[in-house]
Formats: C-alpha cells, sequence, structure tokens
C-alpha cells in the first residue's frame, strides 16, 4: 500500500512538471511569436488583427487565453471593428505543448461583436482573404519560428452579438443578433460538421423597437467542397416586421408562432436549385388570423433574378383553406414576371371582407370558393396595372348581407322619380312588406365571374339570387377599386304577378313578359360599393311604353276609320286580312317616327 502511495504521488508530481513545462513553453512561445502570430493572423485575413495580451488558463483545459481580440474593417464600409471581443480561449494538448508546439483542440469566443455591412459593392466580409502567398523558395514566417500544427476541432460562441445593415437602399435592413451562441461542434473538415446556434433577432430602426424573435437552428455540412449539407432553422414566435416584412399597415403586431424553416444546401444549385420547406401553427398576417402555413418550393438563382417555384404554398384561414401554386421571377421592380394559380375553399367570407374590403366585421356571410388565375409581367405597381390578366371565378353560398336590406334601399331610391319610380314603389311596398322588412338581405348564392386583360377588370357575370328577387350586372372593376356596372333587378313570378296586379295600367311598362325587371347602376369602390335603381333607364322604358301604347290606339282607330270599327272579313277572305294587316303596319311605322321612335 505505501509503495502505491508513492507511485501515485510521483505520477502526480510528473505531472504537475509536465504542466508547468507546457504553460512555461506556451507563455514563452507567445512572448516570442507575439508579432508573428498577429502578422500571420492580418495577412491571413486582410486586415489589422491585434490583441491586448495572450496567457496560459485552464478552461475545461489548458488554453491561451486571448484579450482585447479586434480585427479592422475595411475603411469602405465605415471607421469600426469588423469583429471585437472581450475574450478568447484557445484549448490546446497538452502533449504537442511539452515539445513547444500549439495544437488547438477548440476556440471559445466570449462575447464577440461581428459587424456585417452590405452596399452596392458587396459584403464587408468578401474582402477577408490572405494578400497573398510567401514566394515558393522562401520559408513563411511559421517555418522560421517555432512549428505551429493547427487542427481547429471544436468552435464555440457565447454572449455574440452580431450587427446586420443594409445599405443598398434607404429602406434597407438593419438588424441585431444578439444573445447569439453556437454550441460545440466537429470542425476538423475531415467528416461531417454540425453546428447549433440560437440567438435573438430585433430590429435596430427606432420604428420596430420593441420586437424580438427567438431564433435558433442548426447547419449540418456533409462535405465542403462541394458545399452540401441542410440549414434548419426554428422560432417560436417569429415577428417579419424585424427583417423588413409587414403585410398589415398600421399599429398591428404580425406575427408567425411555432415557425419551422429547412433549407437543402445542394451540391450542384444552379441545376437543382435550392429547396425551402416552411412549417407554421398558427399566425397573425395581412390582418388575418391563420391556422396553418405550408410552403414548398425550389429557389433557383438566374440572370434575370431570383425565380421560385411554389410547388405548395397552402394556408389556413377563416375557416377554410387557400392553395397556390406558380412561378415568380423576383429580379429588378419593373421586371418580375409571375403565373399563379389559386384555388380557394370554404373562407368565411365576412372575414375575407373585413380583412381586404374594409367592411365591417359581420357584414356578410356564407362561406366562399373559388379558383385565381393571375399572371402579369411585373410586381411593381404600375407596370403591373398595365400587364395584369387572367381570370377569377368566385362563389358564396347560402348567407346573407348584414346592417342593409338591399330591395328596401332600392324602393327607397325608386321615390327620388316623381314619375314612374314613385308608382313601382308604391306597388312593390303595397304588396311585399315582409321582403322589405328588417335589416339584412338573406341570398342563396353570389356568383362572380371576372376577367383581367391589359390593366383592368371585367366582370362577366355578377349575380345575387334572393328569395324574391334576383340581380345581375356586368361592368367593369378599376384596379384602383372603383366600380362601374349595369344590370338588372328580377322579381320572382309569384312577387312579379302581385306587383302588375297592383301596378295596373303601367304594368306593361315594368314587365319583360310575366316578369317585373328593373334596370340598376352600380357604383362607387370596393369598400363602399353602391347600387341604385337607373332612373335614366326607367324613364325611357316609360316613353318606349307609352309612345307603343299611343301608337297601338291611333293606329287602330285609323284602321277603324278606313276599315270600319264593326269590319268583319268574311271568312276566308285572307285577302282582305292581309290588306287590313299591311295598312296597320304603315300606320305604326309613320307614327313611330312622328313620336320619335
Amino acid at each position: 500500500m505505501r509503495r502505491v502511495v508513492i507511485g501515485l504521488t510521483i505520477l502526480i508530481l510528473v505531472l504537475i512538471v509536465a504542466v508547468v513545462v507546457a504553460i512555461f513553453n506556451v507563455n514563452t512561445y507567445l512572448e516570442e511569436n507575439r508579432e508573428t502570430l498577429t502578422g500571420l493572423a492580418s495577412d491571413a485575413v486582410g486586415r489589422e488583427v491585434s490583441f491586448e495580451a495572450a496567457e496560459v488558463a485552464f478552461s475545461s483545459g489548458l488554453a491561451v487565453r486571448v484579450v482585447g481580440l479586434r480585427i479592422a474593417e475595411d475603411p469602405r464600409f465605415g471607421p469600426l471593428d469588423f469583429l471585437r471581443l472581450e475574450e478568447a480561449y484557445l484549448g490546446l494538448r497538452i502533449l504537442p505543448a511539452l515539445q513547444r508546439r500549439i495544437e488547438v483542440s477548440g476556440i471559445r469566443f466570449d462575447a464577440p461583436t461581428i459587424r456585417i455591412v452590405q452596399t452596392a459593392e458587396g459584403f464587408n466580409f468578401s474582402a477577408l482573404v490572405g494578400q497573398g502567398e510567401a514566394p515558393p523558395n522562401e520559408p513563411s514566417p511559421a517555418e522560421e519560428g517555432a512549428p505551429l500544427a493547427v487542427a481547429i476541432a471544436l468552435l464555440e460562441i457565447t454572449g455574440g452579438t452580431i450587427h446586420f445593415e443594409d445599405r443598398t437602399s434607404s429602406e434597407g435592413l438593419s438588424l441585431v443578433i444578439d444573445g447569439f451562441e453556437t454550441s460545440g461542434t466537429d470542425l476538423a473538415l475531415e467528416g461531417p460538421i454540425a453546428i447549433g446556434f440560437s440567438g435573438r433577432a430585433r430590429s435596430a430602426k427606432a420604428a420596430e423597437t420593441g420586437l424580438a424573435s427567438r431564433l435558433e437552428g442548426e447547419i449540418r455540412l456533409g462535405s465542403l467542397d462541394p458545399l452540401e449539407g441542410t440549414l434548419r432553422l426554428q422560432s417560436p414566435t417569429f415577428h417579419p416586421a424585424i427583417f423588413g416584412v409587414r403585410f398589415e399597415e398600421g399599429a398591428a403586431v404580425e406575427r408567425i408562432d411555432s415557425l419551422e424553416i429547412d433549407v437543402v444546401l445542394a451540391a450542384n444549385p444552379a441545376k437543382s436549385g435550392v429547396p425551402v420547406r416552411v412549417r407554421s401553427q398558427n399566425a397573425r398576417l395581412a390582418g388575418f388570423d391563420l391556422d396553418s402555413i405550408a410552403v414548398d418550393l425550389v429557389y433557383h438563382d438566374t440572370a434575370r433574378g431570383s425565380r421560385v417555384k411554389m410547388d405548395q404554398v397552402a394556408i389556413a384561414l377563416a375557416g377554410g383553406s387557400v392553395d397556390l401554386t406558380g412561378e415568380v421571377v423576383l429580379g429588378e421592380p419593373d421586371a418580375s414576371p409571375f403565373d399563379l394559380m389559386t384555388k380557394i375553399q370554404n373562407l368565411d367570407s365576412g372575414e375575407l371582407a373585413a380583412a381586404l374590403l374594409g367592411w365591417p366585421p359581420g357584414m356578410l356571410s356564407g362561406r366562399l370558393g373559388g379558383e385565381l388565375a393571375l399572371r402579369g409581367d411585373s410586381l411593381e405597381w404600375e407596370s403591373l396595372k398595365r400587364s395584369l390578366a387572367g381570370s377569377l371565378r368566385f362563389e358564396i353560398g347560402e348567407g346573407a348581407l348584414e346592417q342593409v336590406n338591399v330591395l328596401n334601399s332600392l324602393v327607397g331610391r325608386l321615390v327620388a322619380d316623381p314619375g314612374l319610380g314613385q308608382l313601382a314603389a308604391h306597388s312593390i311596398r303595397d304588396v311585399a312588406p315582409n321582403a322589405l322588412a328588417g335589416d339584412r338581405t338573406p341570398f342563396e348564392t353570389i356568383d362572380m365571374a371576372l376577367e383581367i386583360a391589359e390593366g383592368a377588370i371585367t366582370a362577366r357575370d355578377l349575380s345575387l339570387e334572393a328569395g324574391d328577387f334576383a340581380i345581375q350586372a356586368v361592368g367593369t372593376l378599376g384596379l384602383d377599386g372603383s366600380i362601374a356596372a349595369e344590370g338588372t333587378i328580377r322579381f320572382s313570378q309569384d312577387l312579379s304577378q302581385k306587383i302588375l296586379a297592383k301596378a295596373d295600367w303601367f304594368a306593361a311598362i315594368l314587365a319583360d313578359g310575366e316578369i317585373v325587371t328593373l334596370p340598376l347602376r352600380f357604383g362607387g369602390t370596393t369598400d363602399a360599393p353602391s347600387l341604385m335603381p337607373d332612373l335614366a333607364a326607367l324613364s325611357q322604358m316609360a316613353t318606349a311604353s307609352a309612345k307603343k301604347e299611343v301608337t297601338d290606339r291611333v293606329t287602330k282607330k285609323l284602321g277603324d276609320a278606313i276599315f270600319g270599327r264593326n269590319h268583319r272579313t268574311p271568312e276566308g277572305d285572307a285577302a282582305g286580312e292581309a290588306d287590313r294587316d299591311s295598312a296597320e303596319d304603315l300606320l305604326k311605322e309613320g307614327l313611330g317616327r312622328l313620336l320619335g321612335r
């Protein structure tokens, strides 16, 4: 037992001596090669590199502690340092240190601050490369001094801060990621590389103060040449406004919950593109509460810009779903062509109208479905107005227009016509009190068929089917939201018969056969549409009907005078009947010209 204790004591003393020797060797090396080391580092990155002090320390083993490390910035990007950190620890292997060799087992950066700047000339880190190599016949500074074998196997960052500034435009992104951490990873470059990271992203702009998003993710690289692997990014609550993206105006805070982004770093992205997968559960974007988001796309970098092929953009919202496929090129503002197909299923039309048209909540009910096919040459508004083309078909199932009684509103406006309009209004009110009661308009369906060409939207068919009436219209819808259309309101057969019975002598003016039909005009804007009777057309109808009635009466009287009031053509006298008909036709034509028909 005594021998064992003595043996262990001797072993510990040997280890202590070895460590002391290692520490002495490393400190000696650092002191003797301080200028050499900073020179090597400066040459390697193409910038001035300096540090305040370097000494041996212990951090999970033998290490070199570097204090006040800084890498200067390229003067083209500003006076601040590209990188500055309080402390860095370089883990060392003891056995090589005993031989006055330095092998780095790992690196840890404590509280580094990194500035990334983008200008029209590029990124500030693009110049972080060596300025040249030593001539082959001249020994490098490392060969002149003690051997320096560097094999990095571990990289770790704690408490880092990354500043990103886009100076390519006045609206460029200004972003800060603080609390940046990376997990230990094998960077020996002999096998797969995996780097975990996390941090808190926030905007550096005063307008976005208070918004922050926690980010974490992992980069896995199977190889570096060619670069191939995957990138995964996650955030419990992501605020797109931090990155300069806003879908909703005003002070609303947009968010994406449970965000997951997976990017495949392909070995040949020029050929295969870069597949991107996005998933989210719950979000608030563009005025909508989204239940889920599923996006699968492939990104291609082309000479015209970034071509994005969307295999799937599926969004669950308003109790239904929106599915989009197609392509868009994100190039210059006036050269970003797109071709998109969208299918809509079972959406709450009221929620959609409130968010898109600014209608009061609950103004419209019914489930919306349909398809949109849109294409254009640009996403820039002025160019888009000229090039937008496509078609839209929508249908709203059984529902109601709340807070408005369309029929009662139309009847009220008919009263503005002191003639036929007032007579028609009184007839409708007398026979349809139930249809005019209340402040809602229940309907069976609303159908819309729109075509877009040369920047104009044409309504080929716009119809509303209600129990007592149906409205149909054609016209145009401007891209500025203006409405200009004309149409008709046709009453049900049952209601028409009641109106015609009440109308008495002017029934013929109102009826199209046995159905009462009145002309309409549509105007206003999509957020404040107007619907009113076309009183001018109604007056023309009345005038035409009156002239026809006068013509018929005068023709009959003249015919009676010529052929005799009680004249009866003998049975079988076809020639006599033909003569009377021809004479009446001539009389009608002449009277019609006289009365201005």
